[in-house]
């Protein structure tokens, strides 16, 4: 269970590889004696607005069930509460009502000690989340021609290199991030270079790349791999066999579980990448290993709740077992 038909397989290159369990078993994080939260992985998750607090709930869950040590969810303060009953291990970052740029500093705060970051699940494509995220990706209204005022519609860099900038910590890139940036001029300059992995499906990577669906589904793997060699980034196209490239690397999942058609499951992927990106994996590797991970955990879960009724909040916990079972899988320095 749990794959596409073979005919659906994306043709892979001659350097290309295919995501299978002896690269996960490699790539799946180990614990050492004296282990800590911090040591073991902080992450920072910009995530929820009204009406998406479950985008902040699963990705948090699925941070948490891949080994991010500890996790801040920045938030509105609206969302607090349920978040943190649904996942009481994880901390909050309260935003501000009115100022984004309090915000900003008040995430930056605890993206110093964390490892790394999530920014986009359930965000939302309102004014508000609008305002965040240019304060993030270091953007501001700009002056009127004639002098008086701000222009709200027009945003230029304020030359700080954005939070991403500042930071130098490695970003997960999903959902209403990807929206957002598909709206700016000259997005990529945005995001300083290797820094983030992009995690589009169909419609984001169509917006994000101005051009039509149809033409980026005839060929994913050299789609993804021309993407990610444009933007100097890591990209994860979700579609059918998801592939993972960073221009260089490229990469593509074994299995294409038909359940994962559901709300939610980007939120959880999204979560798992941003877990393993915080405990020290590259780009490229964090993103493969959470494709295999959440694909096996898909699989497995095809068997009791078949391909339709799988939701996104079982795959947390399943993705933890498909772990549970890399980390008893030897390594090459144990022989």
């Amino acid at each position: 269970m749990g794959t596409a038909p073979a005919r659906l397989r994306p043709e892979l290159g001659p350097d290309d590889l295919t995501i299978d369990r002896a690269l996960a078993a490699e790539l799946a994080p180990r614990r050492e004696f004296g282990a800590h939260k911090w040591g073991v992985g902080g992450l920072v998750i910009v995530a929820g607005a009204p009406g998406y607090a479950g985008a902040a709930v699963l990705s948090a869950l699925a941070a948490g069930r891949n080994g991010a040590g500890i996790i801040n969810v920045a938030l509105p303060r609206s969302l607090s509460a349920p978040v943190v009953i649904a996942v009481p291990e994880a901390a909050t970052i309260l935003l501000s009502d009115d100022d984004p740029r309090r915000s900003v500093e008040s995430i930056e705060k605890k993206l110093e000690k964390s490892a790394a970051i999530l920014i986009g699940p359930g965000l939302s494509e309102d004014e508000a989340a609008g305002d965040l995220l240019a304060a993030i990706f270091g953007l501001e209204a700009s002056r009127s021609a004639i002098g008086f005022g701000f222009d709200s519609g027009a945003l230029a860099p304020r030359g700080d290199g954005g939070l991403l900038g500042r930071a130098g910590k490695p970003a997960v890139l999903d959902a209403d991030a990807l929206n957002w940036l598909a709206k700016q001029t000259d997005w990529p300059s945005l995001i300083p270079p290797g820094r983030a992995v992009l995690t589009p499906h169909v419609g984001e990577l169509s917006r994000l790349l101005d051009a039509p669906a149809a033409d980026l589904i005839a060929n994913p793997v050299e789609t993804t791999r021309e993407a990610a060699k444009a933007w100097g980034q890591t990209v994860v196209f979700k579609y059918g066999y998801t592939v993972v490239s960073d221009g260089e690397r490229t990469l593509v999942a074994e299995a294409a579980p038909l359940s994962l058609a559901t709300a939610g499951s980007g939120d959880v992927f999204a979560g798992a990448i941003g877990a393993y990106l915080a405990q020290g994996l590259d780009a490229v590797d964090a993103a493969s290993l959470a494709v295999y991970v959440g694909m096996r955990a898909a699989s497995r879960l095809e068997e009791r709740f078949g391909t339709i009724g799988l939701v996104a909040g079982d795959l947390p916990a399943a993705m933890a077992e498909e772990l549970a079972l890399l980390e008893r899988e030897p390594t090459g320095e144990e022989s």
